[in-house]
């Protein structure tokens, strides 16, 4: 267990907690939003590993896990919703999720049997437990509701592309924060990443989610990975160009054949390639290779491809 005291930001009255997954910071991101009458909001989860960071950062921000009294995630995977269930039995509060994941919280057995395939041995490593909540505790939301806290007032954003379950949430003052819908991006770095894993990443519902995110004209984005973007009309802006560039270069190998291997390296080469450009040191490059896989980003890339061509 982590007992060193947990890296926070105060962004604008927002507070990003770096939830150190597996001693990685600044790669996972929770946030807390405090509440006019002395209670608070978390926006994200994190992992289940790394669920002992969050709270330890909700004490070094000065509040009682049970003043935490309500829970937002964008999405139900693991490195976003996993904390959900020990977060809420901790705290008692409500949590918020997009009404296809409402489901998977209540009963996480089939989302964490799909995910120990893919992950294996390496599963309790990285992602910990996920403890179910009581339906009681769960609130589904679906497209523009907005749920009104002490202070704020928070409209959720259907934002399906990263996957179906997936929600964007919007304060009056602007703020948005995006999950995954507005990719992958670390802080002073121009550089945006796809999140396209596996298995609903659909680009042509991902560019319609852009546009509806463009058109609610927030001022500011807070992205899970990682941090605070303030120029969030051009980095929405640029990012359906991002997700066909990364997307050819998978359909260019699935075309030719190629096996997973060959189109993870496919992706890597991709990938190095616009690390050099930018001239990215390795600390950035880690972060950008463990938040954006690039096996990952090649097997829901190439799902996407074969779905598509299916239906076509």
């Amino acid at each position: 267990m982590n007992e060193t005291a947990p890296r926070i930001q105060n962004l604008g009255g927002v507070y990003l907690i770096d939830t150190d997954h597996v001693g990685r910071p600044g790669t996972i991101g929770v946030y807390l939003l405090p509440l006019t009458d002395g209670t608070a909001a978390l926006v994200e989860a994190g992992p289940g590993s790394t669920a002992h960071t969050v709270l330890q950062g909700i004490r070094s921000l000065g509040y009682e896990p049970a003043q935490v009294r309500h829970i937002f995630v964008t999405h139900v995977h693991l490195d976003h919703a996993g904390a959900a269930g020990r977060l809420a039995r901790e705290t008692g509060a409500t949590v918020y999720v997009h009404q296809r994941g409402a489901r998977h919280l209540s009963d996480p057995e089939r989302l964490l049997a799909s995910a120990a395939r893919v992950y294996g041995d390496s599963m309790d490593e990285l992602w910990g437990t996920m403890e179910p909540i009581p339906a009681g505790q769960v609130h589904a939301l679906f497209d523009n509701d907005v749920i009104g806290l002490p202070g704020f007032n928070v409209e959720a954003l259907d934002t399906p592309g990263h996957a179906s379950h997936h929600m964007a949430y919007l304060l009056g003052d602007g703020t948005m924060f995006t999950g995954d819908a507005a990719g992958v991006r670390f802080p002073g770095v121009a550089l945006i990443r796809p999140a396209v894993p596996p298995p609903e990443t659909n680009l042509e519902l991902w560019e319609e989610t852009i546009a509806k995110m463009r058109a609610a004209v927030p001022e500011r984005l807070l992205l899970t990975h990682f941090g605070e973007v303030h120029d969030a009309q051009g980095h929405l802006a640029t990012l359906p160009e991002r997700n066909r560039t990364w997307a050819q270069v998978v359909r260019e190998g699935v075309e030719a054949g190629e096996g997973h291997d060959e189109l993870t390296a496919r992706v890597e080469r991709l990938q190095e390639a616009e690390f050099d450009a930018l001239n990215l040191d390795e600390p950035t490059r880690r972060k950008y290779r463990v938040s954006s896989d690039a096996a990952m980003t090649a097997m829901g890339l190439e799902r996407y491809w074969r779905k598509k061509w299916e239906v076509g």
